[in-house]
């Protein structure tokens, strides 16, 4: 009787761990390879206009990397994956575009997990003037699932942008 207490109490943080492990996140969903879809998109600007967008999302336990590929006229921009934490701690990477400098990274789950935010936020020099460049996307899926739908606002130095971005499976 002590033993098999005893080999409960030694094995359930591995049973605890395994059984968290298999449920899907809800982020599963929105995991995966995505195309923009142009027609049902607003508010492209500048090259992103008449650019060839893709997103791969792919997530690791508490992590969701999401690269933006980006092809204008058929050339391929340089981009690197961002990666969020999902366990409610923010996370930072070097990048050099919008700003050369450290992006600052969060990430949080609205609407019981139905909803996906992310904010993103870089201070640097432009032409020898500070800014501050804040992102933040709220990311849904729609059309049962077939699309997801990608609110982005970015502001800086009091100005606003915002798009909808919506994605299909190519």
């Amino acid at each position: 009787m002590i033993i098999t207490l005893l080999l409960c109490w030694l094995t359930l943080p591995y049973r605890i761990a395994t059984s968290q492990s298999s449920q899907p996140h809800p982020v599963d969903a929105m995991t995966g390879t995505w195309v923009l879809d142009r027609s049902l998109s607003e508010g492209l600007t500048g090259g992103l206009n008449g650019a060839e967008i893709q997103l791969v999302v792919e997530r690791q336990g508490v992590e969701l990397s999401v690269e933006q590929v980006v092809r204008i006229r058929g050339r391929q921009v340089p981009a690197q994956p961002l990666r969020y934490r999902l366990d409610g701690r923010d996370s930072t990477a070097e990048v050099v575009r919008p700003l050369a400098g450290t992006l600052e990274l969060a990430a949080r789950l609205l609407e019981k997990g139905r909803v996906l935010d992310l904010k993103s936020t870089i201070s640097g020099d432009d032409q020898g003037k500070p800014i501050t460049l804040e992102t933040r996307e709220t990311w849904e899926l729609i059309e049962k699932g077939a699309q997801l739908q990608i609110v982005r606002v970015r502001e800086w130095n009091g100005r606003t942008q915002q798009s909808k971005l919506v994605f299909r499976r190519p």
